[in-house]
């Protein structure tokens, strides 16, 4: 997502869209994504999971590039539905695959480990992608290129996905089998309930660093919006470290302390920004990207390992993504 510095910059500033509309927006978005979650899930679980991750894909790119033409408010519109069904259909199918190709070998006790791997190549890129973009392209064009760019990586995306080889499972029972066995895991298996109730906090609490806090505070202290991707290759340099570190934290201090230290970081962040100017204030959005790296392998790890059984495998995760965007669906929170 080289378009992920410049989201709030670009459908204010350049594309004169208000800050009501923005919210507007983004609201459509949690909106799409919270009713086509609990499906999606189901259908990875039924049909399988590679095809949804490539239908994902397809949809996420065609998504960017309705962004990336946009100018009025019902165009980014269906810009934000399309990203939304993209995101839908590939949350709970990625961590499923993984971990059910992982088992299959009888190496589920890497999950964590290999979650965290592919978290800290990503950020890693985006580190050399997003600075690059910001001299390069936004510099002299604006940040409308970088939203063409992120379409065609997600169009390879499509073909990586469609060459992935599927574990062999069991004969899926039917779509309401799947969805009735996920919400009894999620009631009758003891931790879910819990874990799913701490994801939405944390996922509250990176959402309004990034969405509310990222654009305007780099502004406030006289940053130009062409640094805004340098400075988020940075916070993703802090999380890639802490992505391929959090396997390791987990063997030697445990999952319990894993879990308590995210939350604590980001709201030690936002009191922090309270009162630190530039250029440290925009450093400290490495705390941010820290606990990003780690929040996909810390709680899926724990997820996945508490989930009975493969069928209902991508459909827990997508009840746990419902519940963490009903915790932003309200009004979100005005810039500061």
């Amino acid at each position: 997502m080289l378009f992920a510095p410049y989201i709030f910059f670009f459908m204010t500033d350049v594309r004169g869209m208000t800050a009501t509309q923005y919210g507007g927006l983004q609201l459509i978005y949690y909106w799409v994504v919270m009713v086509t979650e609990v499906p999606s899930g189901v259908i990875a679980d039924r049909l399988g999971r590679r095809h949804t991750l490539v239908l994902g894909a397809l949809v996420n790119g065609l998504g960017c590039w309705t962004f990336a033409i946009s100018h009025d408010f019902a165009t980014f519109a269906v810009g934000e539905v399309l990203f939304a069904l993209g995101t839908a259909l590939i949350s709970g199918a990625d961590s499923a695959m993984l971990y059910d190709s992982l088992a299959a070998e009888h190496r589920e006790t890497e999950y964590a480990r290999a979650e965290g791997a592919g978290q800290m190549i990503w950020l890693a890129l985006t580190a050399i992608g997003m600075p690059l973009t910001d001299h390069l392209i936004v510099a002299h064009r604006g940040p409308e290129p970088a939203y063409w760019i992120t379409g065609a990586l997600s169009f390879v995306g499509v073909v990586s996905a469609w060459l992935m080889v599927e574990p062999p499972r069991k004969k899926s029972g039917s779509a309401r089998e799947i969805t009735s066995g996920a919400i009894s895991d999620v009631v009758r298996v003891p931790g879910i309930m819990r874990l799913i109730v701490y994801s939405i906090g944390v996922f509250l609490l990176l959402r309004i660093a990034i969405v509310s806090f990222y654009n305007p505070v780099l502004s406030a202290n006289g940053v130009n919006p062409d640094w805004f991707g340098t400075v988020l290759a940075l916070v993703n340099v802090a999380g890639a470290i802490t992505a391929w570190s959090t396997a390791s934290f987990l063997q030697r201090y445990g999952e319990r302390a894993a879990l308590l230290a995210m939350p604590l970081s980001i709201i030690g962040m936002f009191l922090l920004l309270m009162v630190v100017r530039a250029p440290a204030a925009a450093l400290l959005f490495c705390i941010q990207g820290a606990v990003f790296g780690a929040y996909p392998p810390v709680p899926r790890s724990t997820l996945n390992r508490l989930v009975r059984n493969s069928e209902p495998r991508a459909t827990v995760p997508s009840l746990e993504s419902i519940a963490c965007r009903v915790g932003v669906v309200a009004p979100p929170v005005p810039a500061c």
